[in-house]
């Protein structure tokens, strides 16, 4: 059984009255946070010493922290470009690019290491076109990554090297003008990306002969189709695959009347109407300093794009209706010659 509270006690409760509110009589003190911040000059060696998430975490503590940091348009600009490079980049690799199995029993080792934090060579860091970040040039986009070295087991042999392309898991061999041969007037210093001769995947099962890497990244593929120099292997060859997938995700095919609509949307937006395409994997990644972040986003971005195996609004497509646009400059992708290209 309950136990009441008595009828007493319950009149007592309801006359009593609330004591009359003290008005406060102390005075804000101002925040000298602000203040300091408030001095631009103060402000920029501060940002010096970090990094952006640690900028945004600042800004994000209050609406006068918020004002004070981003008083102009282009303070946020300016405070990225004072920051060194995050290595948030090389966190984006780790995860994407996945060691084969000789990695460890070959005693290899792998070179990557952000710009901020290597004390044993200077990498150059630019702003990321995209966001403003600083960016080093190993948190940036590459489209071949020669991250992985193995020692020689002789002294009269030649070093292995091998690698990634873009962000994609699979470790490809890479070869070194040396390992061909060819006589070059550069010399081959680690981490080489971007250079010498692109292999088939360390496990692989197929084969298939290198491609030039040079000629890969610098190919047009608005005009002509990317395929293997050697047309006795099936389409598309181990070396050049994951340069393939890339190239055809950019691709979208429409009638011409959702042709027509597309190139209109893109030019509403003001993110570039080419009337024909005339990208290549250098002027998409090298010729623009691009963090793997935003790298990551412009993918996801072309990815939610519908595709489909007519056009969206349902209408079937032949060779004389089909029209295909090139996500990357929105425009016309219009191939002259389906021979391959020798690299």
């Amino acid at each position: 059984m309950k136990r009441k509270r008595s009828n007493s006690v319950n009149a007592e409760l309801l006359t009593q009255k609330a004591a009359p509110a003290t008005p406060s009589t102390a005075t804000t003190s101002p925040c000298h946070l602000l203040g300091i911040l408030a001095q631009y000059a103060i402000l920029e060696s501060i940002m010096s010493r970090l990094f952006p998430n640690d900028l945004y975490a600042l800004a994000g503590t209050s609406r006068a922290a918020y004002d004070t940091l981003f008083q102009r348009p282009e303070s946020r600009t300016n405070l990225l470009k004072k920051m060194q490079c995050d290595g948030s980049g090389i966190s984006i690799r780790k995860r994407c690019h996945r060691k084969s199995k000789y990695f460890y029993e070959f005693n290899c080792t792998e070179l990557a290491a952000c710009g901020t934090r290597n004390t044993e060579q200077d990498v150059e860091s630019r702003s990321c076109v995209a966001c403003g970040a600083t960016t080093c040039d190993e948190c940036r986009i590459h489209c071949v990554y020669q991250s992985v070295f193995q020692p020689p087991d002789e002294s009269d042999e030649l070093p292995n090297y091998s690698g990634f392309v873009l962000l994609d898991g699979i470790e490809m061999g890479i070869l070194s003008p040396a390992h061909l041969g060819v006589e070059v007037d550069v010399e081959w210093t680690l981490p080489c990306h971007d250079q010498g001769y692109l292999d088939i995947p360390l496990e692989s099962d197929h084969w298939a002969a290198p491609e030039t890497i040079k000629n890969i990244i610098d190919l047009d593929l608005g005009t002509y189709a990317f395929r293997s120099s050697d047309s006795d292997i099936p389409h598309p060859s181990p070396v050049i695959g994951a340069f393939w997938n890339v190239s055809n995700d950019r691709q979208r095919k429409y009638c011409v009347g959702c042709f027509k609509g597309a190139k209109s949307r893109a030019k509403s937006q003001a993110v570039g109407t080419d009337s024909l395409c005339h990208c290549s994997f250098r002027s998409r990644f090298l010729d623009r300093w691009l963090c793997l972040r935003c790298y990551q986003r412009e993918n996801h971005s072309i990815k939610t794009v519908p595709r489909s195996d007519g056009c969206i609004c349902g209408q079937p497509l032949d060779s004389a209706t089909c029209r295909t646009l090139c996500l990357w400059c929105y425009g016309e992708v219009k191939i002259l010659s389906q021979e391959p290209q020798s690299p």
